[in-house]
């Protein structure tokens, strides 16, 4: 009698440490997560898309490929600890791909050239930014840009805007420069209007 409770006491544990397992998969995986390793893939991915030879739309099944792998692995960064790694790892002066983070190390941006100019979209722009506790991913859309900084101003004391410096030209020429303003609501991103004094970007002219 006592070897049956026993093993169904052991039954029952066995199953309540199977079920605390499967509920943090996410987790777990972002504590292992190497923003330096991270780094270096997405740099091999995109070293690998800088050889292919897209002129005629020539490759458009490898080259959205791995696009699309570059993508899932921004993505998957969802962790205000992974955001951090990326952000400390980071070296604009080493690494291939472009990735810009704001001072308060909210809000950061991956960009790439992607080589899907046929397609309509040269540039590839993925937010990501924190909110309550984690990390949260966005496409930016309209004019793709190579972006350079991120300056934010408080609007509130929990409601701030960030500004995005960028470039639409290959050599990032200054005269070329444009802004963007973002703010995050309620767990979205959403743009906004750039305050003042920035807006002087808009006609390119520096601050």
């Amino acid at each position: 009698m006592k070897s049956k409770i026993f093993s169904i006491s052991l039954m029952g544990f066995s199953f309540l440490i199977l079920c605390l397992g499967c509920g943090t998969p996410n987790k777990s995986k972002n504590d292992h997560f190497n923003g330096k390793d991270t780094l270096a893939e997405l740099d091999r991915l995109l070293m690998q898309l800088d050889q292919m030879d897209a002129s005629d739309c020539g490759n458009l099944d490898e080259i959205v490929t791995i696009n699309e792998k570059m993508r899932r692995m921004v993505e998957n960064i969802r962790s205000s600890k992974a955001f951090d790694s990326i952000a400390k790892a980071f070296d604009a002066n080493t690494n291939q791909i472009d990735f810009v983070v704001s001072k308060d190390e909210q809000f950061g941006v991956f960009s790439w050239y992607t080589k899907m100019d046929c397609l309509g979209n040269s540039i590839k722009n993925i937010a990501l930014y924190k909110s309550d506790n984690k990390v949260l991913a966005s496409s930016l859309y309209g004019k793709s840009m190579i972006y350079h900084e991120i300056k934010s101003r408080k609007q509130t004391e929990d409601k701030t805007v960030y500004l995005l410096l960028g470039s639409s030209s290959e050599n990032q020429d200054a005269t070329d420069s444009t802004a963007k303003g973002y703010k995050i609501t309620n767990g979205y991103l959403a743009e906004s209007q750039i305050p003042l004094p920035d807006e002087a970007y808009v006609n390119n002219t520096p601050l």
